[in-house]
């Protein structure tokens, strides 16, 4: 069917003569709909009829491009990015409707069911979707599937039951293709996909489907992971048509998973060039770099006047954000925000600050990160560390006796910080250590003489415990005003082990760790009002949005379980029913609905003020009707332009050439945004590696592989919980494949058998003929972890049913922090033993068998000796 406009004017003899064009489906609405109602639905069941008997093997071609054009203008077609569901990547995909493109009518996802309706389209193509009517309209799947269960090879019935009919589309066109480089993997058998030359390759990703290529190298790297790009995809082809790119490594090894992961995410992370290094500054021990004179005499110079320290997690290298806080002589606190000022460094339109925006973020992985910037500048001259000259940008407020600011400057500072403390240290001084255990655990204060030693330490206690005082207010007026606290369950892995006060705990630092976010936030915060007031059509801030109602189902229906009540709407009212669902004698229910909480939040973005009306910069989290990212420049690039804004809106010059106009500004905010959610993906997927390798080698009756679980959604086949020692989240299947339940006999021994499961809001119970036993919501049950192998995927976790009941040892609980902190460790040293074993074998006593299965001669007559004898030639000359 074609869209055209409405109206058109044509020529008929000597006259003009208006021509009404529209499609089948307007005539059906316009006359038929008011006297015979179904017979829209009538039409469109049987052309989709027709069109399912021409489309067993075959996809449609797209609509020309002024047809979408039209239909886009009136609204028949919707436009959005593809977002298939990894778990179940051959059924079911979603289009997210584009701000200008959403009716009122129309405010939830677009489901695509089936490949035929995706059309050759890809995960992340930007795809015009046409609605179908609503009698073809279906619901998401609530069965819970193995990842990127493939329905239609497999021969599997998709007929599980449907959470709520939504409305379904099918893809006419595709605006923008995604296509990048997969990580990819040849199948197992040998014979699979080989035809005609090509052979079919099986993406990492559940959600690409598989890549038919050319290549003569399938029998060497059939153990090996690799990459492919897609170049085409016809419309009489199953499978899109690529090619091979490169091989990584070998399957299971740490650096060929990892790099799995970076590619995956489409984050380049390739060394910095020379050419962008020498744009940097010089720092040696024949050359150290020093403060320019001409440059302090145009910052205020904070060096004596003011006590500035910083308090990070152990560990930290790039310390990009510093504090003082002081008492003035009327009586009133002054508090000092101190950030790395980059932008010196890094100038508009270098080298360096091309590679900055491009990468946009420095990316942490489990054992490792990726710098946005070069080490001279993270590690050394931005990193505000103690005892040394450095510059910063920074906000200081004076703030009354309730805490409230009275006046604010913006401006660059030069400053040395006098001490370098971690947040166990910090609260350990709060809570009254004693001053030679403070000393211990501050090497700054060792270097004192022992007169001044005392004083030094009471300064020290009185600066952190005053700052702690006046986040406590900032934070309280914060959070009447209905910002959030959400729990993040995500395992936090120590790159360092802890060498002093070891005996803290993680909640009895949290106040010292929020007061520094609190700080950050309120800077960031002032920023914003700052380069919103000069900028009002152009500066970066960062806007939360509303959540979607739909979004809190769940953690509705899990507070209900345990009579709570949860009010949505407002962000108010959200954080004080959150605080009402408390559990004493289960601390871990209220962590995991504001876990829920967290699941159900929209995500936070860049944007600039020109692209949205006023009222809605607002960050629904923060409970701030403005905010920004000022505090990190040295890891995020947002940052960095909100330096250049700030430092032009306090300037006297009007000189603002070197700031992005609005258009450049939404560009390059899409950009950033993308980059950060590329980031958390990286970060989170490379979790899931050091989780699965720590588990892999251990033995399946280790205790730390049986553990405590809470129950927090229900599912046609199975439940989701939530593993508390390990942050873990993950489905429990109580039906397996051949339709049996699962039924407890005892702890550890459980019965796959015939029965049924039945199903309330807040309970799914199992009929079975040994007896009834029943899953509530909040409920604790007992599952191991075990190994969810892949050859062609990433490999994973699995929880398995142990029990209905609590875990009953609570003993390996104590170990938890050990764990976590070990698990990095352990499976680095293994890889790198392995990697170790493997070269002392392959270039040991096996190195000549090993030349010449790559073709290198056992003699001196090869390509190595060759050069050698060049090389030494040409030192002689």
């Amino acid at each position: 069917m074609v869209t055209q406009d409405k109206q058109v004017i044509a020529e008929y003899g000597n006259r003009q003569v208006n021509v009404f064009v529209m499609t089948l489906q307007e005539y059906l609405d316009t006359f038929w709909k008011m006297i015979l109602p179904s017979i829209t639905d009538l039409v469109y069941s049987i052309t989709a009829s027709l069109e399912a008997r021409t489309r067993d093997k075959d996809y449609v071609g797209y609509l020309p491009s002024d047809v979408i054009e039209a239909g886009l203008k009136t609204g028949h077609y919707t436009q959005g990015f593809l977002n298939v569901n990894k778990s179940n990547a051959s059924q079911e995909a979603f289009v997210r409707r584009r701000r200008q493109d959403r009716r009122e009518d129309s405010e939830s996802d677009i489901l695509v069911h089936g490949m035929s309706s995706r059309n050759r389209a890809v995960h992340g193509d930007l795809v015009v979707v046409e609605l179908l009517p609503r009698s073809q309209w279906r619901g998401r799947s609530n069965i819970i599937r193995e990842g990127g269960t493939d329905t239609k090879e497999s021969g599997e019935d998709d007929s599980g039951e449907a959470i709520s009919v939504m409305p379904t589309g099918r893809i006419v066109a595709i605006s923008q293709r995604a296509w990048r480089e997969y990580v990819a993997t040849f199948s197992q058998d040998e014979e699979t996909g080989l035809k005609g030359g090509k052979v079919l390759v099986i993406p990492w990703d559940y959600r690409i489907p598989k890549i038919r290529i050319s290549t003569r190298q399938v029998e060497a790297l059939r153990d090996h992971r690799i990459v492919v790009r897609i170049d085409s995809w016809d419309s009489d082809s199953q499978y899109p048509n690529g090619h091979f790119v490169r091989a990584l490594g070998r399957i299971g090894e740490l650096e060929t998973e990892v790099a799995a992961i970076i590619i995956e995410n489409n984050i380049q992370m390739s060394t910095f060039s020379d050419a962008q290094m020498k744009e940097l500054p010089v720092d040696t021990e024949e050359e150290p770099w020093a403060v320019g004179e001409e440059e302090v005499l145009r910052r205020r110079d904070l060096r004596n006047s003011h006590l500035v320290f910083s308090i990070d997690p152990k560990g930290c290298e790039d310390v990009d954000d510093t504090l003082s806080v002081r008492t003035l002589d009327n009586g009133n606190t002054e508090l000092g925000v101190h950030i790395a000022d980059v932008t010196h460094f890094v100038k508009p339109g270098t080298l360096t600050d091309q590679e900055g925006k491009s990468r946009s973020t420095t990316v942490y992985l489990a054992d490792r990160r990726y710098d946005m910037l070069p080490g001279i500048l993270s590690a050394n001259l931005c990193s505000l560390i103690s005892g040394v000259d450095r510059y910063a940008v920074s906000v200081i407020w004076e703030l009354d006796s309730s805490y409230k600011p009275v006046h604010v400057w913006y401006g660059k500072t030069i400053i040395r910080s006098s001490y370098k403390l971690f947040y166990e240290i910090a609260q350990a001084m709060s809570d009254g250590m004693s001053t030679d255990d403070i000393v211990k655990n501050v090497p700054e204060l060792q270097c004192q003489p022992k007169r001044d030693i005392k004083q030094k330490v009471t300064e020290l206690r009185a600066a952190v415990c005053r700052l702690m005082e006046v986040a406590r207010h900032l934070k309280a007026r914060r959070v009447r005003g209905g910002a959030l606290e959400l729990e993040s369950t995500e395992v936090q892995i120590q790159l360092t082990e802890t060498k002093s006060v070891e005996d803290l705990t993680p909640k009895e630092h949290l106040e010292v760790h929020e007061t520094i976010a609190e700080c950050m936030i309120f800077a960031n915060h002032w920023v914003a009002k700052k380069i919103a007031e000069a900028f009002p059509n152009s500066a970066l801030l960062r806007h939360h949005p509303l959540p979607r109602e739909d979004k809190f189902e769940n953690l509705l229906t899990c507070a209900s379980a345990k009579n709570y009540k949860v009010h949505t709407d407002s962000s108010k009212a959200l954080a004080e029913s959150l605080n009402r669902c408390d559990d004493p004698n289960d601390p871990v229910v209220n962590k995991l609905l504001r876990s829920l909480a967290t699941m159900a939040m929209s995500n936070a973005a860049y944007f600039s003020t020109g692209a949205l009306p006023r009222d809605q910069y607002f960050h629904y989290g923060l409970a701030l009707d403005l905010y920004t990212h000022f505090t990190s420049p040295i890891r995020r690039y947002a940052d960095i332009v909100v330096h250049r804004q700030l430092m032009a809106a306090v300037s006297k010059s009007t000189d603002t050439i070197d700031l992005p106009s609005n258009k450049d500004l939404e560009e390059l905010s899409e950009h950033i945004n993308h980059q950060h959610r590329a980031s958390q993906n990286a970060q989170r997927d490379s979790q899931e590696l050091f989780q699965y390798l720590f588990f892999k080698g251990r033995n399946p009756d280790d205790e730390c592989c049986t553990v405590d679980a809470v129950i927090y959604q229900l599912r046609a086949n199975g439940i989701f919980v939530l593993v508390p020692r390990y942050g873990m989240k993950g489905p429990v299947y109580l039906k397996n494949k051949e339709g049996q339940v699962a039924y407890v006999q005892a702890r550890g021994q459980l019965e796959w058998t015939g029965g049924n499961i039945t199903r309330t809001d807040h309970t799914m119970t199992v009929h079975t003929m040994f007896g009834i036993q029943s899953y509530i919501l909040l409920d604790h049950i007992t599952v191991k972890i075990t190994l969810n192998n892949s050859w062609a995927h990433s490999s994973s976790v699995r929880l398995e049913l142990v029990d209905n009941q609590p875990h009953l040892s609570t003993s390996a609980d104590s170990l938890m922090k050990e764990q976590k902190a070990a698990i990095i460790k352990e499976v680095s040293e293994a890889a790198e033993e392995k990697k170790g074993h493997r070269s002392s074998v392959d270039l040991g006593e096996n190195f000549e068998e090993l030349k010449k299965e790559y073709g290198q001669s056992s003699t001196t007559n090869n390509m190595y000796d060759l050069f050698q004898s060049f090389k030494e030639m040409s030192l002689k000359c």
